[in-house]
């Protein structure tokens, strides 16, 4: 218990040490530099608002009645009686503004989200599941169903969701305290992997800007992304998701829908657990940052296409795959460039406004109950496929490479947490998520 104790208030600390920076306004500001601007109403500050920003931007926020006080602690600049310029934090999450209008006292809070997408469903149809085998299939193979069979599903909620997986900087800067000097590691895969993390973390400065086009990490363990998660919760002063203690089982599984068991695979070998094994228990009532389930993975993924296998249509050219997926089908020339990836948000983003969920990362994803005989009742899976496929004319037999013909909304790889992959956070704002079956699609 003191380890854990010990550990929360590392947290809180690490939190302090990365929160935001002392107050600056910014000095001469020329429309020209500004990058955005929001004509809001007096009506639409009734309720908190969302306004979706990229980190680093210069925005305007002007609204139709006077304003006594702007309150932030962002960089600013007050331009008239009713507009005011900031500059967005250099990390993806969340920053407030409140805003106090001449004609009454109380404050009205606007928010922006930095690198993610606001969204409020509103019993939102979405696909879900995937019928892999046909009927003919099935019989085949001696199955009675699909494992995930596809279903048409009603969502309400309101959910943030990054736009891109998360990036490299982004990861250095956040986990900078807990990134060492030098690994400990004596096996030569995960010490090569922990050594990329300092080298990073050495060709950095703590606190500098993190531009919104940096390259996807694709080298972080289950149990990293977790606390990734957790950290960046407390940095917005939000309850963490993910309470994570000793663990007297001996392997990955899934205890219930609210206690899993992970591979305590960290930066160092010995941390505050120091067991092989970390429990992880889900804290149903916070309001904080965690990994996308299995479904709701699906339903970001599909962004409300309830037609297609894939973002790209059926029968479609490898160069049409290419307009929304970053794949490649060159060998890496040495073991670095296996750690190497593309910036992230260069491609065409999918029906909710969100990136990258094919091709460049596969991405750490949680599921509540064991569906998939390829995932042996391990709590994680990997979705969006590879990084490196095979092309259209590769005749190679090797599996090195997933034929990119073969990624799809329910292609998934095993989720051993001692494997290495990308991931994206979410939040459901206020619990409020209700997820009801309308029918189960037919086989086909």
């Amino acid at each position: 218990m003191k380890k854990i104790l010990l550990f929360l208030t590392m947290c809180f600390a690490f939190a302090n040490a990365q929160g935001i920076l002392p107050i600056k306004k910014l000095e001469n500001i020329s429309e020209n530099k500004i990058q955005r601007t929001f004509d809001l109403s007096r009506k639409s500050l009734r309720k908190e608002l969302w306004l979706e920003v990229e980190k680093n931007e210069i925005v305007k926020v002007c609204i139709d009645k006077k304003v006594k006080e702007w309150e932030t602690s962002l960089n600013s600049k007050v331009l008239n009686d009713s507009c005011c310029t900031f500059q967005v934090p250099i990390f993806t999450g969340v920053e407030s503004i409140n805003v106090y209008l001449l004609e009454s006292d109380n404050a009205h809070k606007i928010n922006l989200a930095v690198g993610m997408k606001y969204l409020n469903f509103k019993n939102e149809k979405v696909l879900l599941g995937l019928n892999e085998h046909s009927e003919t299939d099935l019989e085949i193979l001696g199955l009675l169903n699909n494992e995930d069979p596809e279903r048409l599903t009603s969502v309400t909620g309101t959910y943030l969701a990054d736009k891109y997986p998360v990036t490299n900087c982004d990861f250095t800067q956040l986990m900078w305290n807990d990134i060492p000097k030098s690994t400990s590691y004596t096996n030569k895969s995960i010490k090569r992997v922990q050594e990329e993390w300092i080298s990073r973390k050495n060709a950095s400065v703590q606190n500098k800007n993190c531009i919104v086009q940096d390259t996807a990490a694709s080298t972080v363990y289950l149990y990293q992304a977790i606390k990734y998660a957790n950290a960046r919760s407390v940095r917005e002063g939000l309850k963490p998701y993910y309470i994570l203690s000793e663990s007297s089982y001996g392997s990955e599984q899934i205890l219930s829908e609210k206690e899993f068991v992970i591979c305590n695979r960290d930066f160092t070998e010995q941390n505050f657990i120091g067991e092989e094994f970390v429990l992880v228990s889900i804290d149903e009532h916070s309001d904080g940052y965690r990994l996308p389930y299995y479904d709701e993975w699906m339903m970001l993924a599909r962004g409300g296409d309830k037609k297609n296998k894939a973002p790209w249509k059926k029968g479609a050219a490898f160069e049409d795959a290419l307009k929304y997926a970053r794949m490649t089908t060159i060998r890496p020339k040495n073991e670095k460039e296996l750690y190497l990836s593309e910036p992230v948000g260069q491609l065409r983003p999918n029906g909710y406004g969100l990136y990258d969920f094919f091709g460049l990362v596969p991405e750490h994803v949680l599921v509540k109950k064991n569906l998939f005989r390829i995932n042996r009742d391990f709590p994680s899976c990997q979705k969006g496929g590879g990084y490196r496929v095979k092309s259209p004319s590769d005749g190679s037999s090797s599996n090195f490479f997933p034929d990119w013909e073969d990624f799809n909304y329910g292609y998934l790889m095993p989720g051993f947490s001692s494997t290495k992959a990308g991931f994206r956070l979410i939040r459901n704002i206020g619990n409020n998520a209700k997820w009801t079956e309308i029918k189960t699609v037919s086989k086909e």
